[in-house]
């Protein structure tokens, strides 16, 4: 949906020109005659709100290059000019456009006392000119959309504005005079046309003194060749071409604004505004006391730009799914569009999600942002949300971000008054690791941050929060319609080769440097795309380039593998007071390679990403010989075993870590991918001792005795693997090392699973409690781990039957259930399905877009019960994605199924079957005997089957489960008007059921569908008010969106008898698309050509899309064109209609053009 402005244009012009003359006259017409019922004096009603001259002149004195007021306005009023230029200029745009087509007699359309009364009574359907006016809100230019859409945007306003003002005009004493002499049939295009025009000129000349327009869609325009530009003033293409620096395109554009701080928090501010500069002066990567033998360039020298997709939030959007995103498109400018984001004055309603795979670079870029935006203009604060109490507020949270950066305690309310002239940019930096340091999932806490900036506008005071965190997490966050979403993408080749001519140039005078080549690492695929992954590989290189071979591949976990290895080397090496015997120093690298292995364990088993250093003590102290003494390093200093473990490279402190209590002290892996990584090295090396220590001891399955498994036990009990795909991933590429181990460890596997419930100590080690003593999780966890095992490290996967008999194997699946929370249920049941051979194999299962995993069912079919898979699918599957809220509004919805299946349809009989009427009438007194068991997914199920058996049921039935079903709130996009169709009676019923007709958008072209289709069953006295339901929305189809699943091919021959434009028309075959020959070949040649005959050049057209359907069109008609081109195939349409003949039909005549 298009963004609207906040203002009317009466508030727009006050706002632009306070106390002008002009703005007093046209203000006295806009109070008392367009825009209300009270008395008009004045004429020319339709002039004042339109002078040529006058209005763009107001636009343009308001925001002026030296003299304007928006320039030198800071805070909320800038915001608000900006928004008040646009809807001037748009409003003022359009009726020049009317007065140039309507010619000379439109200043004579003024009104008269007789028509005051009835101008502003109109059906509720129409669009009525005060309204449209003062009401409607008129759509804004997106920082997020394209050109294309905000072009579409306003025209399709255009359309309505018309439509309203010859509405209004019609009741004018002097519009028959006028209208004489004018095309009304092609008037509304000409005027629209016209209106754009003058829309996109005066932009373009605006743009001169105001460049945040020209961010907002010039600058969009002119790179996609969307726009003539070639009247654009030198002075706007020079603002244009310096968009590559984002901060200075702000500086520019946005002169000194007043800014009346107090003296004491004067200095405050100035150094918080330091602090945030000292980001550029910082390597790339930096652990403390950590020498990469590699030097990494400064921010300032090597941060790369990364692209981006960015999308609103509405109720179709899934940020948490891969999949989704792929359907946004990819960006390149992401420092255009923060300019045109930090500038938008939408900015101030909605919060920015800035959204990112670990590693991606999200804090630093935010880092960054916040250290250029310019001080006249913007003040910028960074809340790092994991040294933040989630149940705080923003503004606590503010004031506490501040005072750990100033020393200092400073009150938000002082601080927004001393800053009232800027904007204040909050970034609440890492809303991931809030919900992991807290714990808790914190779902509504987007919600707060949007209720506080728009708080804080209510105010007088203008914020624009972003918040930055992982995917992962945003499955279970609550997200305000309208929040901008910003995901950024891995690095391009063109982008990791300028990172790597910084590492170069920065270490060319190094003594034995030799250079990284981009071609090198670009081989490696994804581990050379995030900026994290990117420095550990340029680091693993520069470490082992004398053992590089040309062309050698290098897998993820090889990187891994190598860096741990040389780094733990290093560590041991180092921190030892002497050299040490070889035997020596391997066993210490080996118990510092496990301790690691241990802190990835210890974040994994409590669900975070993250561990305190008090938790992380506990859980090494539980494991090996010497743990928590001391003892483990004879180092000199006297440190716990966790110091000594997070001393290593890849472990890297919180920032809460320098001073406070060993709760709140956190650490975390400088990637996720290494916890990931070392915990699935220990899972299958521990795998592969076991199985060696089993092959020794020469015992069958079962073992005879129990191995001491007590640290794999105890570290493989709370969480399945499978929750992370890394893991997985890593541990089959490892076990894929040993080919001749697979059957060697499948059978460990089978006699760990044998002695599991035999166990007294489920635990494995005592004391280690990640998460409160639980024994069913405990079971469930290990034995899910086991089963998930056996089955990754086995790529034909294995059989139920050579880990454990039937009877433990149902038992088994169903302790996960019982175990397991929700989220381990869901992918132990996505990692593990059973194939048509009756393998259990290992495989993520990626769900279609819109469906979600039956995990009930598909439990089933892990069991390998075929009946109750079947009955479960098929009963969610009726539910259309909601669920039962009650057992009696189960045992309904079963009901209805039931008739709906069984039910014996006889359409050439007057009356259904006795068996099927009683039927619905035990529906029907149930419904009235309990109301609430009638769900709104039953009321549209039975709602659907009353449009099939309607004319055949009793009236009284039909009234009073219509009756019930309405009550319900039904969403069904056909039963409305077939019931009206099959049951004309209804409409006097229930008048409401025909005003719902076409109200709502996604549905309202397939309900003009259906309605056209059945006019002609209607009684004669029904029709006059079909039809008017009917002219409205086929007077509305050029403006209506289209919906995949509702499409029909008859709506090819109901848009080109409507005469839609090509856009609209193009949108129809695009959703068609999906259908392919499906749907072309019930598309005559004639009827697409007459769909596509109105294609003007300068209309936005995807044309290269285009050309690609109508090939497809023409192949399912076996008419393929001579050459793979847009004229082409136009011109074997052409052809190809020629010689279609026209169907006979009694159809009634479909709408007239619009």
């Amino acid at each position: 949906m298009p963004r609207r402005s906040s203002l009317s244009y009466r508030d727009a012009l006050k706002l632009l020109a306070p106390g002008s003359t002009r703005i007093t006259e046209t203000d006295k017409v806009v109070s008392a005659g367009i825009l209300g019922a009270g008395a008009l004096t004045q004429g020319t009603a339709l002039a004042l709100l339109g002078p040529k001259n006058a209005l763009m002149q107001l636009v343009r004195d308001a925001t002026g290059n030296q003299a304007g007021r928006i320039r030198t306005t800071g805070g909320k009023s800038y915001y608000e000019l900006l928004e008040a230029s646009h809807t001037v200029l748009a409003l003022s745009a359009f009726f020049d456009g009317f007065r140039d087509e309507v010619g000379p007699g439109f200043d004579r359309l003024e009104l008269t006392d007789a028509e005051k009364v009835g101008m502003v009574a109109a059906d509720r359907r129409q669009h009525t000119l005060p309204k449209e006016i003062d009401g409607g809100y008129f759509p804004l230019p997106s920082s997020v959309h394209g050109m294309d859409d905000t072009r579409r945007d306003v025209e399709a306003a255009y359309v309505k504005l018309y439509d309203a003002t010859i509405a209004f005009c019609e009741g004018l004493a002097a519009w028959p005079s006028v209208r004489r002499g004018l095309d009304l049939t092609s008037l509304r295009s000409r005027v629209v046309g016209r209106a754009m025009w003058h829309y996109e000129d005066r932009f373009d000349r605006l743009a001169a003194d105001l460049p945040e327009f020209g961010f907002r869609m010039l600058r969009q325009a002119i790179e996609h060749n969307l726009i003539d530009n070639r009247n654009l003033t030198t002075e706007v293409s020079a603002r244009l071409d310096a968009l590559a620096q984002l901060y200075r395109n702000l500086a520019e554009l946005s002169g000194p604004a007043s800014a009346d701080r107090p003296d004491l928090l004067r200095e405050s501010l100035d150094r918080l505004t330091g602090s945030l500069a000292a980001v550029f002066r910082q390597p790339l990567l930096r652990i403390k006391d950590v020498d990469f033998h590699l030097r990494l360039p400064t921010v300032e020298e090597g941060f790369i730009s990364p692209d981006f997709r960015a999308a609103e939030y509405g109720k179709h959007t899934s940020p948490e799914r891969e999949r989704w995103w792929d359907d946004q498109p990819r960006r390149g400018d992401l420092v255009g569009f923060l300019s045109e984001y930090l500038t938008d004055p939408a900015s101030l309603h909605r919060p920015l999600l800035l959204l990112g795979q670990p590693g991606a670079g999200k804090t630093l870029l935010t880092r960054v942002i916040a250290a250029r935006l310019p001080a006249s203009r913007f003040t910028a604060i960074v809340v790092p949300l994991r040294r933040m109490s989630g149940d705080t507020s923003p503004t606590e949270q503010i004031e506490a971000a501040i005072e750990q950066v100033m020393d200092e305690r400073i009150r938000w309310a002082d601080l927004r008054r001393a800053t009232e002239n800027t904007t204040v940019v909050v970034i609440f930096d890492g809303f991931d690791e809030l919900v992991q340091v807290t714990g808790t999932a914190h779902s509504q806490y987007i919600d707060r941050v949007a209720e506080f900036q728009e708080a804080q506008w209510d105010l007088g005071y203008s914020v624009i929060p972003i918040i930055t965190s992982r995917i992962l997490v945003m499955d279970r966050a609550s997200v305000p319609q309208g929040t901008v979403l910003v995901r950024l993408e891995d690095l391009t080749d063109a982008q990791v080769t300028a990172w790597l001519a910084a590492v170069n140039a920065a270490n060319e005078d190094r003594p034995g440097y030799r250079r990284l080549a981009a071609r090198e690492l670009l081989s490696h695929g994804e581990l050379a795309r995030q900026p994290l992954l990117l420095t550990l590989l340029a680091i693993y290189y520069n470490e082992h380039w004398a053992d590089r071979r040309p062309g050698a591949a290098i897998s993820p976990s090889d990187l891994f593998t190598g860096l741990l290895t040389a780094f733990i080397r290093r560590q041991v090496s180092e921190k030892a007071p002497t050299a040490l015997p070889h035997h020596e120093r391997e066993a210490r690298e080996h118990q510092l390679r496990r301790d690691l292995a241990i802190t990835a364990f210890a974040m994994f088993n409590r669900n975070r990403e993250l561990v305190n250093r008090a938790a992380l003590r506990a859980d090494l102290g539980c494991f090996g010989p010497g743990a928590g003494d001391g003892s483990r390093f004879e180092l000199g200093d006297v440190l716990g075993p966790e110091q000594l473990v997070t001393a290593a490279f890849f472990v890297v402190y919180g920032p809460d870590d320098v001073q406070g209590e060993d709760a709140r002290r956190t650490y975390e892996f400088l990637h996720a991918t290494i916890g990931d990584f070392l915990i699935a090295e220990y899972v299958i090396g521990a795998l592969r001792s076991l199985a060696e220590l089993r092959r020794h001891t020469r015992s069958p399955a079962g073992f005879g005795y129990q191995l001491d498994t007590g640290q794999f036990r105890a570290l493989l009990s709370h969480q399945p693997l499978v929750k992370r795909e890394a893991v997985v991933s890593f541990a089959r590429e490892l076990a894929s090392r040993h080919p001749g181990e697979r059957d060697s460890i499948v059978e460990t596997v089978a006699g760990l699973l044998a002695e599991a419930r035999q166990r007294t100590n489920l635990a494995g080690v005592d004391g280690y409690r990640p998460a409160p003593y639980d024994p069913v999780r405990l079971l469930a966890a290990y034995t899910a781990n086991l089963v998930a095992l056996a089955a990754l490290v086995s790529p034909d996967g294995v059989r139920h039957s050579d880990l454990m008999d039937d009877e433990t194997w149902m038992s088994t699946v169903r302790l996960w259930r019982a175990g397991l929370d929700e989220k381990g249920q869901l992918a132990m049941i996505s990692w593990l399905r059973r194939d048509a051979d009756g393998r259990i194999v290992a495989g993520l299962r990626r769900e279609r877009r819109g469906e979600k995993v039956n995990v009930a069912a598909e439990e089933a079919r892990l069991l390998g019960d075929v009946t109750t898979y079947g009955q479960l699918q098929a009963g969610a599957r009726t539910w259309r994605g909601q669920a039962p809220t009650s057992f009696e509004a189960g045992r309904f919805h079963a009901d209805l199924v039931e008739l709906a299946t069984r039910r014996w349809p006889v359409p050439s009989l007057h009356q259904l079957i006795l068996y099927d009427e009683r039927s619905y009438r035990r529906l029907w007194a149930r419904a009235v005997e309990f109301p609430e068991a009638v769900s709104s997914t039953s009321a549209t199920v039975l709602l659907e089957c009353l449009a099939e058996d309607g004319a055949q049921l009793p009236r009284e039935v039909v009234c009073g489960l219509t009756r019930v079903a309405l009550s319900r709130l039904p969403s069904s996009p056909t039963a409305p008007p077939e019931l009206i169709i099959s049951c004309p009676y209804l409409i006097d019923e229930f008048p409401e059921l025909v005003d719902s007709l076409g109200t709502t958008d996604d549905h309202a072209v397939l309900h003009a569908l259906i309605l056209r289709h059945g006019l002609g069953r209607l009684p004669r006295r029904y029709v006059p008010r079909v039809r008017a339901v009917l002219a409205d929305i086929e007077g509305r189809l050029a403006e209506l969106p289209l919906e995949d699943g509702v499409v029909s091919a008859e709506m090819a021959e109901q848009f080109a008898a409507a005469r839609v434009d090509n856009r609209t028309a193009l949108w129809l075959l695009m959703a068609l698309t999906e259908y392919g020959d499906l749907a072309w070949r019930k598309i005559p040649p004639r009827t697409m050509a007459e769909l596509l005959a109105h294609r003007l050049p300068d209309e936005f057209l995807d044309e290269a899309s285009l050309c690609r359907l109508l090939v497809d069109y023409l192949r399912a008609h076996d008419r393929a064109p001579a050459e793979v081109s847009l004229a082409s195939a136009l011109d074997t349409l052409r052809v190809l209609a020629a010689t279609d003949q026209p169907e006979q039909t009694d159809q009634i005549p479909a709408a007239k053009a619009v």
